[in-house]
Order: structure tokens, then sequence, then C-alpha cells
């Protein structure tokens, strides 16, 4: 195992890295609270740049340490190439999940535009894959969450449309992708459903897709069923619902939509 030197770095000679893919701070209240309480557990990690350090990994622990009054912060210094620079932050930061959705993808869509000067894409995304431990379908559905606007975006980022959904809308014109974003959150649609329904916006582009998803949702809604369970098979049927925190309705709902494949 390699042992790494921690040493004592002024704070005054840091600078955050260009390679650096974490571009939002987020609130460091809770943080600072921990450093300030038990110290600072993990030591950041700086290469020097002439007579200074750039940080590669712990960027916000530097600006908590700064916060509090600190000088000198614990650090591993290493000496990087740019590549290995940012090959090292995006991987900390994706094994850690601190990472929006948006600012992983520009990680590593940089990266691959890096990695294309020496080799295929292809063979880029591989190498992808094998640095962060993803599928390949994984790292290009990321990667295609790029394509969307940037108001599909902000969804992403605030987590009101999953990330695979997002890469489908990706896949829509530009100017369907909002609509069609903003009615699978409000129809608090499943994947499976949002995937149908984004089959329809690729296929029939000149329709509303709100006006014609919901015609197609009103026309399963209209189906009245009457169905007689034995009494255990009513009691797993509930304890399932419940599980998914969905009412027995909703369940055979989503049964028969299923089944007429919407």
């Amino acid at each position: 195992m390699e042992i790494q030197e921690i040493q004592l770095i002024p704070l005054g000679s840091l600078m955050i890295s260009p390679f650096n893919v974490r571009k939002t701070i987020g609130d460091l209240t809770g943080l600072r609270s921990s450093i300030k309480s038990q110290g600072l557990l993990q030591p950041v990690i700086v290469r020097p740049i002439k007579d200074r350090f750039e940080i590669v990994v712990g960027q916000r622990r530097f600006l908590a340490c700064k916060d509090l009054g600190w000088t000198h912060i614990p650090a591993i210094v290493k000496e990087l190439s740019d590549r290995e620079s940012l090959i090292l932050s995006l991987t900390e930061n994706v094994q850690q999940e601190t990472l929006d959705p948006i600012e992983r993808a520009e990680g590593v869509k940089t990266l691959v535009d890096d990695l294309k000067r020496d080799m295929s894409p292809m063979e880029a995304v591989e190498r992808i894959t094998a640095l962060l431990g993803k599928s390949e379908s994984t790292i290009y559905d990321w990667l295609r969450i790029l394509k969307t606007t940037e108001a599909v975006k902000v969804m992403v980022r605030r987590k009101e449309l999953p990330m695979e959904t997002a890469a489908r809308v990706a896949t829509v014109p530009n100017e369907k992708q909002e609509e069609l974003a903003r009615f699978i959150i409000e129809e608090k649609l499943s994947a499976s459903e949002a995937a149908k329904v984004i089959k329809f916006a690729r296929e029939k582009p000149s329709e509303s897709v709100r006006k014609v998803a919901t015609k197609m949702l009103e026309e399963i809604e209209e189906y009245s069923v009457t169905v007689s369970f034995p009494g255990s098979l009513y009691s797993s049927l509930i304890e399932f619902a419940q599980g998914r925190r969905l009412t027995v309705q909703e369940v055979i709902r989503r049964a028969v939509k299923k089944y007429l494949r919407l």
C-alpha cells in the first residue's frame, strides 16, 4: 500500500484547478460545523504549479477551512498532468456522489474530448467506463443529457427529472423538450410511461405533446374494471401498493396501462 505524505500547505498558496469538475459549491454550513468540531478528517489533494498549488480534490473543504480562519490545510501533494488532474477530480467526485448530474456529465465530456486526441470516441468511452466503474450505456446517457435545453437541465439539477428520462428527452427536438419534461413531471409518469410518451413525441413532431399525451392518459382512465381477488392475493396487492406509496387503484391503473402498451 502506498503511503502518502501529508503536508501543511498555506491557504494563500492554493488556487482552484481549472480541471476541477465541481462548479457549484452549495451550502458549506454543515461542513464548516463538522470541521470545527472534529477537524479535517480527509486532506485535500493538490498539485504543484510553479510556486503555488492547484486544488485537484477538496475544493469545498478548502473553502470551509478558509471561512473558519485557518491559515494552513493538510494536503497530499501529487505530480499530475492536466489529464491526470481531470481524471482524479472526476473519479473522486463520482465515487463520492457529490456532483449534480450536469456537472458529472460535463466532466465526462471534457475527459472524452481530451482522450479523443489519442484514441477513437468509442475507445475514449471504454476507457472512462473502466475508470469510473460504470456501464457504457450509463456514460452515453450522461453525455446525452448535455443535449437538452437549459430549462430541462435545471429540472435535472433539481432532481425533478430522472437522469435516464432526461437522456431520452434529449432525443426530441429542442422546441419540444421543455413541454415534454414538464408533462412527465406533472403527470408523475413512471420511467416506462415516460419512454412511451417520448417515443410518441419523436414520431409525431408536429403534434402537441401535452394535448395528445393527456388524451391518451384520459382514455385509459375511462376503462372501468371490476376485479375480484382471493383474500391472500388482495393482501399481497395492498402490501405491494403500500411499499411503493401507491393506492391499490393506482397499481391496477398502471397495470392496465402497461397491458395496453401506453
